[in-house]
């Protein structure tokens, strides 16, 4: 069983949420789920699938990315809205859609954190509040679609995944489009000519990506800049493991 769809269950008897609904994003009209007669276990376009593969192989190589389970990462993230930049570790688990991320600056100090057992929640300057209606409901839906997630699922051959070629927005490039088991377009990637992302999306957001850089065995994008300008990222660091997070760290204090 996928992963995905294993962690769709745990969430559907965590939460109550009807699992039809669990990961269809807003506004995406359903499609019909089409089937790789090749030898993968992601289903689409095999020519689409090659591509997500050769992607792959640039960032370090599906033979170490289909054995992670856990990525620790440090951002310093840039906001236009704000007087402060703040650094961002970030543990997100590749077993499930968990994300723990830590925020910081001289003035502000967040934590926020989401799982299926331990819901939506934030630490802000020292105030524990659970995230509003709707929020984890929409976290665990994109959660598949983050592009770390789709980079393991396409080295390990995830099931969940439906993988299809879409029209590029750059000249003389197209997406590679990544649907759910509902047929639902959840992600999309555009890649150069040597197959290195340049561009990370998902209906809600979009990301132009800088060249590859080395962390270890892996190599991902050095920083990214949100479509619209709002906020851009500096990669400081980056640590995989083929050991899951301990999963306390995803639950609320106390």
């Amino acid at each position: 069983m996928s992963r995905f769809h294993a962690m769709l269950a745990t969430a559907v008897l965590s939460t109550g949420m009807v699992a039809v609904e669990m990961f269809r994003p807003i506004d995406q009209e359903a499609r019909p789920v089409q089937v790789s007669t090749g030898n993968t276990g992601l289903r689409g376009d095999p020519l689409a699938i090659a591509d997500a593969k050769a992607m792959v192989e640039t960032m370090g190589g599906g033979a170490i990315w289909a054995q992670l389970k856990s990525l620790h990462f440090v951002h310093e993230w840039y906001p236009c809205m704000r007087v402060d930049s703040y650094v961002e570790n970030e543990i997100l688990d590749l077993t499930g859609p968990r994300s723990w991320a830590d925020r910081k600056s001289e003035i502000d100090h967040s934590l926020r954190v989401y799982s299926p057992e331990g819901r939506h929640w934030t630490v802000k300057n020292g105030l524990f509040a659970y995230s509003g209606d709707g929020t984890l409901e929409a976290s665990l839906a994109r959660a598949p679609f983050n592009f770390y997630q789709l980079v393991k699922a396409i080295a390990e051959g995830d099931s969940f995944y439906e993988v299809r070629f879409g029209e590029g927005d750059i000249p003389g490039t197209r997406r590679i489009e990544f649907y759910g088991p509902n047929g639902d377009l959840g992600g999309w990637v555009i890649l150069n000519a040597n197959k290195e992302p340049i561009v990370k999306a998902t209906p809600v957001y979009r990301y132009t990506l800088g060249p590859l850089q080395r962390f270890g065995n892996l190599r991902v994008p050095a920083w990214g800049v949100y479509d619209t300008g709002y906020t851009r990222y500096q990669m400081i660091s980056l640590v995989g493991d083929n050991q899951p997070p301990d999963s306390a760290l995803f639950l609320p204090p106390g």
